[in-house]
């Protein structure tokens, strides 16, 4: 009986999506040209899946279907407008002025549209489990398309600093004369943080895995994942540190290589005073199929589910590495057993995995896939621990993750990730790392830099702690930056660091750098004035009178 009050609630909501579609486009759109809505543009009743059953499946599977129309722009908002990506000759006027931070009002890029169409699908589907039919039969549904929805709210705040909050499905004209709030950056945060807790310990489905060949349960944030974030923005360190540090519990085990930075490594081997490299860390983004021991989330791409990768050309021909990342990819020194040492092919063993030809005119970036577009995986992970903990006051132990335990001259077994009281600061032997007789660690975890044989990195020893931590910090940022170019989170590293600083110079000087290292003194000079001052940091975006700011 439920499930059916369910089906019917649904059939209504999903007749309407044309018009919500369209009352969204009114609603968050200063461009007339935008309130022409193409038919192959709106989620029709047979663009969901589930043997053409609008249930819960169906709704879950829309909302992951729209999330392939903000890849291309969540990739373009979040590297273009760092230091990692610049234009090519092939670039066009939107892709320029996000890379120059001089952006008109009709930049599509710049348009919410489409993160404001999930969330209002995603309150659609909510509204429809919730009041028929969360009694435990579709808990997992409901949690998930409200992750789902945390993650477009997220993306809202990161790049447009104020939340326009809505939890109501607009579906009607009379839905827009009504009262919304308009949450500040901090109120956001809190807000999304008290909605995961509502769904704290309900798993993100796993009945649907196999539709169509994907892994639906990882084309869906993880709750963990998600309050760790939000809880580094909101400065909980300890908080975030444990969110993070629950999730790499619940996944690795037996010391097997799940999320547990031992797969796809660069190892290197010492012959006759020759060093030699084989790297599988490419191996990670130019697999056909997602690398399960690596990649966390990602958005599939497929003809049978709804469209093609339609920004992959954009980003393949229109965006390239940066001269700055090269160089500092250049700048790296390599590793033996711990120790550096200088290769006939100076640099980092990331670089030519990441790019290709980088020696020539435009160098192409390897990471972009067809098939799949890989959002969130497990270096990251390490990387937001490793600053979560670094900023709780455990910068030794986060040098820990970011060089890994076997990347150092030092016993594994001195490492300070050891029998610590804490248990987000522990990382059990048995569960990362296998040990001989001894007890001693010979294999496992390999951290950040130790898994690609890249030296070590520390600071001074006579710095004072206030002073180590921001050293610290910025190795962390500096490794992300190494590590997880081109993937859609610089920006929002950049952002962060800064606003923890109170320091526009954090992220004002990083892009400007991208320019200096081009040789293009002018716009280094005008971009790093502009992104001095913080109210420059948010994109525009207009927000119609009936939502009021407490």
């Amino acid at each position: 009986m439920k499930i059916e009050i369910i089906k019917k609630q649904q059939m209504k909501q999903y007749i309407n999506i044309f018009l919500s579609l369209f009352l969204i486009l009114i609603l968050f759109s200063s461009c007339e040209s935008l309130l022409e809505v193409e038919p192959e543009e709106v989620l029709l009743e047979e663009d969901y899946l589930g043997d053409n059953k609008l249930d819960a499946r169906s709704a879950l599977f829309g909302v992951l279907s729209q999330l392939q129309d903000v890849v291309e722009q969540y990739v373009v908002l979040g590297e273009m407008r760092a230091d990692l990506v610049d234009v090519t000759t092939q670039s066009g006027d939107d892709i320029r002025q996000i890379s120059n931070h001089n952006i008109t009002a009709n930049n599509s890029y710049v348009n919410p549209t489409n993160l404001f169409s999930i969330i209002n699908n995603c309150n659609f589907a909510l509204a429809g489990i919730d009041t028929a039919a969360y009694d435990g039969i579709l808990e997992d549904d409901y949690a998930s398309i409200m992750r789902i929805r945390t993650w477009a709210q997220m993306q809202i705040l990161i790049n447009y600093g104020k939340l326009p909050y809505v939890t109501k499905p607009i579906s009607t004209t009379e839905n827009l004369d009504e009262e919304y709030p308009l949450l500040t950056y901090e109120q956001g945060i809190d807000q999304l943080i008290q909605n995961l807790e509502s769904v704290a310990g309900i798993e993100n489905v796993t009945k649907y895995d196999g539709s169509l060949g994907y892994t639906i349960f990882n084309m869906i944030p993880d709750n963990d994942v998600l309050l760790g974030d939000l809880h580094l923005w909101k400065k909980n360190y300890v908080t975030a540190a444990t969110y993070y540090k629950a999730f790499l519990d619940k996944n690795v085990a037996n010391v097997g290589s799940l999320y547990n930075l031992s797969a796809y490594t660069a190892n290197t081997t010492l012959s006759g005073g020759n060093y030699t490299v084989t790297n599988s860390w490419i191996s990670i983004f130019v697999n056909t199929a997602p690398a399960s021991a690596e990649i966390i989330n990602y958005v599939a791409f497929s003809e049978d589910y709804r469209q093609p990768n339609s920004g992959y050309d954009v980003l393949r021909t229109q965006t390239k590495p940066s001269a700055l990342i090269i160089n500092n990819w250049l700048s790296q020194e390599r590793s033996y057993e711990g120790v550096a040492y200088v290769s006939e092919i100076p640099g980092d063993n990331r670089l030519t995995s990441s790019v290709i030809g980088y020696t020539y005119e435009t160098p192409i970036i390897r990471k972009y896939n067809y098939e799949y577009f890989s959002w969130n995986r497990a270096a990251r992970i390490y990387l937001r621990f490793a600053e979560a903990i670094n900023y709780a006051g455990y910068p030794q132990q986060a040098l820990a993750i970011v060089n890994g335990i076997f990347n150092t001259t030092d016993s594994p077994k001195d490492a300070p990730l050891f029998l610590n009281p804490e248990s987000y600061l522990n990382f059990p032997i048995n569960k990362y790392y296998t040990a001989n007789s001894s007890g001693v660690p010979t294999a496992g975890n390999q951290g950040i830099r130790g898994r690609v044989d890249m030296a070590p990195v520390s600071v001074d020893a006579t710095l004072n702690e206030a002073d180590t931590i921001e050293a610290v910090g910025q190795l962390i940022l500096e490794e992300a930056a190494l590590e997880l170019a081109f993937e859609g989170t610089r920006w929002e590293d950049l952002l962060r660091f800064a606003m923890r600083n109170n320091n526009p110079s954090i992220l004002a000087d990083a892009v400007a750098s991208k320019f200096a290292a081009a040789e293009d003194f002018g716009t280094a000079s005008q971009v790093q004035q502009k992104l001095m001052n913080p109210e420059n940091w948010f994109l525009p975006l207009t927000i119609p009178e009936n939502f009021k700011s407490n």
